[in-house]
């Protein structure tokens, strides 16, 4: 019988992770999940077999389960192994974008995560990317795109703890949050050139009506605004033919002539500009409030507050306000 077995005098439930388990461990495990083979995973570790041996008897002691069953031709992963695997490779992972941050961070950079509304505007993220840039060369920006409610949920966990949103702001009115208004946005209506209102100068809610919708979540301002703007104005009940979170799904439903879209106003004209839709002006409009969201209990990180100065001034700067000198603006 080739199989090495082993004792395991503790149970799993009395084992305190934190205080039994390193990084070491996590690295052995690890590497050896990736090699199936005790003397490889030796070589990337820069040890010997022995060692690995060793080391490995010594974690499955400790949770009191077999992680690995190994013999002599072959190595393979137990149940209780491949969970705490997938565990210690996100430990790992994390561990080692620390690293890659706190080095960039004293080169001047980093990585800057964002919660954003996917109808964010695009010319301010990019206005604010550039200016942000200019004072740390090589900073990151990396954007968590998705509708209010997920990316609260995110906000809420720490994923980031800066977030761009379409919310109402008075539904975000709490002693723990702090609201920067950006902007205020309006609802774009978008249409094919073929489309039987696209030659109108301005279009009432009555227009729209009777007709079918391509059209974001539930949850997004476009969609609550039209929805009870048609309602209100007609007692009629929008026609969906498509719901998604992503912009280019609804500019290509609207190529068949007979679908109308709806994006923040900021979207939509950019998306107009490139000829992709014809950009329909609503009679009655309807503003919301775009703004960037952050703790009061967690303290910005010097990039964070880089950069909510650099959209506060990309946003001046889209609404003809006068601009404050970044430099003073960081510095606030």
């Amino acid at each position: 019988m080739d199989q090495i077995s082993a004792p395991f005098p503790r149970s799993p439930s009395m084992v305190n992770f934190k205080q039994s388990l390193t990084i070491r461990h996590l690295r052995l495990i690890s590497t050896l999940a990736r090699e199936l083979n005790v003397s490889r995973c030796a070589d990337m570790l820069h040890t010997s077999q022995s060692a690995v041996s060793r080391g490995l008897t010594e974690i499955e002691d400790i949770l009191g389960v077999r992680l690995f069953d190994r013999s002599t031709r072959r190595v393979t992963i137990t149940p209780p192994g491949q969970s705490l695997i997938w565990h210690a490779d996100q430990i790992l992972g994390q561990l080692d974008q620390a690293q890659a941050d706190f080095s960039a961070f004293a080169l001047g950079g980093g990585e800057l995560k964002v919660g954003v509304m996917g109808g964010v505007s695009p010319t301010l993220l990019h206005h604010a990317t550039e200016l942000a840039r200019e004072h740390a060369p090589t900073l990151k920006v990396r954007l968590y795109c998705d509708v209010a409610e997920a990316l609260m949920t995110d906000f809420t966990n720490g994923r980031f703890n800066l977030m761009l949103t379409h919310f109402d702001t008075r539904k975000l009115v709490q002693d723990d949050l702090i609201i920067n208004v950006l902007y205020e946005e309006q609802i774009g209506i978008l249409c094919a050139p073929t489309h039987r209102l696209a030659g109108l100068k301005r279009v009432r809610w009555q227009d729209l009506a009777h007709e079918h919708w391509a059209i974001t979540p539930a949850e997004t301002a476009p969609r609550r605004i039209i929805e009870r703007e048609i309602m209100v104005h007609t007692g009629n009940k929008m026609r969906i033919v498509m719901e998604t979170k992503e912009a280019h799904y609804i500019i290509a439903s609207l190529q068949s002539g007979n679908v109308l879209g709806a994006l923040p106003l900021h979207v939509a004209q950019w998306y107009a500009q490139f000829g992709a839709a014809n950009l329909l002006k609503i009679e009655e409009e309807t503003m919301f409030t775009v703004c960037a969201v952050h703790r009061r209990s967690k303290t910005l990180t010097p990039t964070e507050s880089l950069f909510l100065n650099c959209l506060k001034q990309a946003s001046r700067h889209s609404t003809g306000q006068v601009e404050e000198p970044l430099a003073q603006a960081v510095s606030c």
